[in-house]
């Protein structure tokens, strides 16, 4: 039986976050704007290093940041932003302190998406956000699917990481 792991899927509303789970789970993007009501709940097999685990993929809209409920038991959590808006990157502090704070173990990943549009601000600003927040910093496109797959595979990796250093506290 595969172990199931709970991760988050945060950041501002149209950074597109369901775009980068859908394109993920279904291969498929839509390319049409859909609002998330509240929550949606997805599961993906994924590989994390070596071994198989049944990621719980919670992709929370960007309004419920402060729904800390969403974020119990959760393993990890992908924090998006949308590289051709600066003050998402921004706003991705509020969105850290909301997961350090309610699952403070869980391991965290920030990812810039939408870079085959190109990047509208420095680069190396989500670089010194995500050394900020002692996370690696990946970039992706939902659109055309490049690095979608190696962003949720980091993610999965850190979430077993976070498990096992629990384990062992």
């Amino acid at each position: 039986m595969l172990r199931s792991i709970k991760v988050i899927v945060a950041g501002e509303k149209t950074v597109g976050k369901t775009s980068l789970v859908e394109q993920y789970t279904l291969g498929k993007f839509s390319g049409q704007y859909s609002h998330s009501l509240g929550l949606n709940v997805t599961t993906h097999i994924a590989m994390a290093g070596n071994r198989p685990v049944k990621l719980e993929i919670w992709d929370i809209a960007g309004e419920y940041f402060e729904r800390t409920e969403f974020y119990r038991n959760a393993s990890a959590c992908m924090l998006v932003y949308d590289v051709t808006k600066e003050k998402t990157l921004q706003q991705l502090a509020t969105w850290l302190n909301v997961c350090r704070s309610t699952v403070p173990k869980a391991g965290v990943v920030v990812v810039g998406n939408k870079i085959d549009l190109g990047y509208r601000f420095p680069q190396k600003w989500g670089e010194l956000f995500a050394n900020y927040a002692a996370a690696p910093h990946l970039t992706a496109s939902a659109r055309n699917g490049d690095r979608v797959d190696l962003i949720f595979s980091e993610l999965a990796k850190r979430a077993v990481s976070s498990i096992d250093l629990e384990k062992k506290s």
